[in-house]
């Protein structure tokens, strides 16, 4: 009879503690602390629930991680205008810290949920073209963004950011008020002041821009029916074509941290109609992997490839504050019975 050393190349160690579940995958090893067998497991990448919103809202902004999530402004249900509300995810639920200073709806953000920036967005009858950053505790005017419209607009809103709090980059986005135009236009942020870049390849909006100031990558987003494919890379100087991801969409989610020349997260979005479908970028092609589990749009994320965040949005037409979490490959230490 087979011995597991003889499959495996060594005996099983006999442990007074577990090892780290991560580092010990698919290990079988004893605890002689609880006298029992035990193996870590990998399971495959899935969506699971995460605590819902005080208040839900979609064309909202958001930044972090799952762990440490901020979300900001949007439309609540039934038809209320934009607010300023703010709240902040501890993994867990979801709490109420300081609003934003004005109202406002679609915005850019960037960051971290004690070091964040907002990157213009609709905010109302007044609207101004500028950035505030977030401390964990208030809020601070961060001076105003280049202004890519003729003759000018109040603000540029669904331009979506990535990076951090001093180092910023966004692109595309459409006007408001409501010109009828879509922008090319790419700024980079320095923690003080704004400066505009070499242009989108494309005039667009809703596009989700992940990364750094130094390398980054744009997806989707309008005009393009249904919804946009395109991709187009960043190297911290211009833009080139890159691989088009598989499912066109509009107003979807997206990882916000990590190295994006070598794994991305894209997830539901307006297609048409909604969608629950997510997919996975590696460095050389794009993969459809685990499925929110309720298809929506004009949601907020944030997070990275492997632990990804999607908060509020449109269901079905209806505003919500549900939050899903990702997990892109859960790691767990299991008791083995025996007998």
């Amino acid at each position: 009879m087979a011995t597991y050393k003889g499959i495996q190349g060594y005996s099983v160690q006999s442990l007074a503690s577990d090892p780290p579940a991560a580092q010990s995958i698919g290990q079988l090893w004893y605890n002689s602390a609880s006298n029992v067998w035990k193996i870590s497991t990998e399971a495959a990448a899935a969506w699971s629930a995460g605590g819902s919103m005080v208040v839900g809202r979609n064309r909202l902004g958001a930044c972090g991680t799952k762990a440490a999530g901020l979300a900001v402004g949007g439309f609540p249900p039934g038809g209320a205008p934009q607010v300023s509300n703010t709240e902040e995810y501890d993994g867990t639920s979801w709490a109420e810290v300081t609003n934003i200073p004005i109202i406002c709806t679609s915005p850019g953000m960037a960051g971290t949920q004690t070091a964040a920036l907002w990157i213009s967005g609709g905010q109302g009858a007044s609207p101004v073209n500028n950035s505030y950053t977030y401390n964990g505790a208030s809020w601070t005017s961060a001076g105003a963004r280049v202004d890519p419209a003729s003759p000018p607009v109040g603000s540029v809103i669904r331009c979506q950011g990535c990076g951090t709090e001093t180092a910023a980059l966004t692109a595309g986005g459409e006007g408001e008020p409501w010109t009828g135009a879509y922008f090319n236009i790419t700024e980079s942020y320095n923690g003080t002041a704004w400066s505009e870049e070499n242009a989108y390849p494309i005039s667009t909006s809703e596009i989700q821009v992940m990364g750094t100031t130094a390398l980054a990558i744009g997806v989707g987003g309008y005009p393009g029916a249904p919804g946009g494919k395109l991709v187009n890379d960043w190297n911290g100087t211009s833009w080139t074509a890159g691989t088009n991801c598989n499912t066109g969409r509009t107003e979807f989610g997206s990882s916000h941290v990590g190295a994006p020349s070598t794994n991305a997260l894209i997830f539901g979005g307006n297609v048409p109609p909604h969608t629950n479908k997510t997919e996975e970028w590696n460095g050389t092609s794009w993969t459809e992997i685990g499925i929110l589990a309720t298809s929506r749009s004009q949601l907020a994320s944030g997070g990275s490839a492997t632990t990804a965040i999607a908060i509020g949005g449109s269901i079905g037409g209806t505003i919500t504050g549900a939050t899903e979490v990702y997990d892109a490959a859960p790691v767990s230490i299991k008791t083995v019975t025996t007998s």
